[in-house]
């Protein structure tokens, strides 16, 4: 008994001393994007990559097309240089068959019907969750191949709006000069 108790005694400062040298400041990264709710990412069940932005700093790419290119599952086809339209296919399925939403709100295009990659700029993104796989029970029908979470930083609260009236007037002084048609030659 004195054996097993001194053994419990001794693990459990050896894990106390453990748990003191792990920073008390750094999480464990929780996505939503797999299950519509926060799940630490050790714990979702579907394949999900995360794009924090640490990683966009130390990676310092031009636009979202240079983020995404060399995940597992993801090809991305440009039709020409920067700015042109590009259509991403996850997972072997075409590029109207992945989700992307930008801080939980479906994007894409009218014309072409696909999301501009193209024009979301790469300084403004926090983190991104990209959840391959069929995400259409979650999602419907347009997440087959998966979904892309681009979330932004939060904005500062503004302050509330202040009401205020004007009425333009006239300057002193200045008169209007009738419009006249133009002469004839």
């Amino acid at each position: 008994m004195k054996k097993t108790l001194l053994a419990m005694a001794l693990l459990s400062s050896i894990a106390a001393a453990h748990a003191a040298d792990a920073p008390a400041d750094r999480l464990d990264p929780v996505v939503v994007t797999a299950n519509r709710a926060a799940t630490p990412l050790d714990e979702v069940l579907a394949p999900v990559t995360l794009i924090t932005r640490e990683d966009i700093e130390r990676l310092q790419p031009v636009s979202v097309q240079d983020l995404l290119t060399g995940l597992p599952g993801v090809v991305i086809a440009n039709s020409g240089g920067i700015g042109q339209q590009t259509s991403l296919f996850m997972r072997g399925t075409n590029s109207s068959h992945t989700l992307v939403l930008l801080d939980g709100v479906r994007v894409g295009t009218v014309g072409a019907g696909i999301p501009a990659y193209e024009q979301l700029p790469v300084d403004q993104i926090d983190h991104i969750e990209i959840v391959r796989g069929p995400q259409s029970s979650l999602y419907g029908s347009d997440a087959i191949g998966g979904v892309i979470q681009i979330f932004t930083p939060p904005r500062p609260a503004r302050e509330a709006p202040t009401p205020s009236l004007s009425a333009p007037r006239g300057s002193p002084g200045h008169t209007h000069r009738p419009l006249r048609p133009p002469r004839r030659a």
